[in-house]
């Protein structure tokens, strides 16, 4: 038998989630919740160093944003779009690791069989060859149309009062952003140093936002 047929059940599943390199005896939940802590506190601590350099120009434009009571909406695009993908996110996971379903695969189809027939495998992704590619390059479009409505809400929300801070961080992110679709098309974990710059990046995104909200509401 081949060593690749030894990865998957009869069915095709695999037999270990790629959350099982994960060595940690926490839930994922709480992983999730330390990952996106420690990105937020490296995106505070750029934000931070942004804003001292210029601070008088940037508090101009914040005290117009108290002035029309905006730093609520700023706070809020951060903390909704935190909690939100924090909960999905980490519920999604946890599902993963039980089901053992890998990216790029996003959902399991079930061949239909007469109860008098025997069971087939359930139809996955292809990961092989052109095809296999081909999917990796779809999942990476679609990775970036999950995130991009979040991007440019922070890209116009920072931008507004950052705005040469916020013109970097966006062309460097979509560097990034490309860096993530070509390593992801090759494999599922070429797409990891693209990831890891891109949600970097994103983070002082969004800390701008934050740091611009919280001084307009104090």
């Amino acid at each position: 038998k081949k060593k690749e047929d030894d990865e998957f059940d009869a069915h095709g599943i695999p037999l270990k989630s790629e959350y099982d390199s994960i060595q940690s005896p926490l839930p994922i939940a709480v992983v999730y919740s330390v990952f996106v802590l420690v990105f937020m506190a490296l995106g505070q601590t750029v934000a931070w160093v942004i804003y001292s350099l210029n601070w008088k120009q940037y508090d101009t434009k914040i005290s117009w944003l108290a002035s029309h009571d905006l730093g609520w909406i700023y706070l809020g695009l951060v903390i909704i779009h935190r909690s939100l993908n924090l909960g999905i996110s980490s519920n999604l996971a946890t599902a993963r690791k039980a089901a053992k379903v890998n990216v790029p695969d996003q959902q399991v189809y079930k061949v239909y069989t007469k109860p008098t027939e025997p069971k087939l495998g359930y139809v996955l992704m292809e990961q092989d060859g052109d095809l296999g590619r081909f999917n990796r390059a779809q999942r990476a479009l679609q990775n970036y149309l999950e995130v991009a409505p979040f991007l440019l809400a922070n890209f116009l929300a920072a931008g507004f009062v950052f705005p040469f801070p916020a013109f970097c961080l966006g062309i460097l992110y979509s560097i990034a952003r490309i860096v993530y679709a070509v390593g992801y098309t090759h494999s599922p974990g070429g797409r990891m140093s693209g990831n890891m710059f891109g949600q970097l990046l994103l983070a002082v995104l969004e800390a701008l936002t934050l740091l611009a909200g919280l001084k307009a509401v104090l």
